[in-house]
């Protein structure tokens, strides 16, 4: 009989023992995690900061070997977390920046997985659509991103400002829908911003 009621409690056990088995996995993963993240943030604040004093700053390739590593890493351990890949982004635009080559792919691959992973962030299409303008991919991917960062941030300055951008820079290349919708963002910058939105204009007079 006591024997029978031991393994009973065995049973009811386990099930706790997995569930605290697995928070603690989990919690180990998290952990890893958030050290190549923040190895890797170390190095874009670093670069950042650089960047303010000299404009002409370029980065080492052996700092981008390891922050490279840092947040692959970091992914890893948390493959649906949409701010590494949007971190990755960064670093690759950094390193291409810098001149040093890496494959093309892997910076318009991060951001595409960033927005996949949280869709209704305006920051990433924007960002996302401005990296496939800088390797000349002017194509319905880029036009579908910034229409989709115009409905998600219609205020967002940084949105705003990134489309104003794209919109005097790639006029006559893009489709009248893009074009006008870009243009509305330019007027709502100039409501917002109005020294930056001259600051653009003037670029492009």
């Amino acid at each position: 009989m006591k024997r029978s009621l031991s393994w009973r409690r065995a049973l009811l056990i386990l099930p706790l023992v997995l569930v605290l088995c697995l928070a603690i996995s989990q919690a180990f993963s998290l952990l890893r995690s958030e050290v190549g993240r923040y190895q890797t943030e170390l190095f874009v604040d670093h670069w950042q900061k650089e960047t303010a004093v000299n404009n002409s700053f370029l980065i080492e390739p052996s700092e981008l070997d390891i922050a490279l590593k840092g947040v692959d890493s970091a992914i890893r351990q948390m493959p649906g977390n949409p701010a590494l890949y949007v971190l990755k982004a960064r670093v690759l635009e950094r390193g291409r920046l810098s001149g040093i080559a890496r494959d093309n792919h892997a910076e318009l691959d991060a951001w595409q997985k960033a927005v996949v992973l949280r869709p209704s962030w305006p920051y990433s299409w924007s960002d996302y659509a401005r990296a496939r303008s800088q390797y000349s991919l002017i194509d319905s991917q880029f036009e579908a991103a910034l229409l989709r960062a115009s409905e998600l941030g219609p205020w967002e300055p940084r949105v705003l400002e990134n489309s104003a951008v794209l919109g005097f820079h790639y006029r006559g290349w893009l489709s009248n829908e893009l074009q006008a919708e870009l243009d509305n963002s330019y007027q709502k910058l100039v409501k917002l911003a109005p020294h930056r939105a001259r600051q653009i204009a003037q670029q492009y007079q």
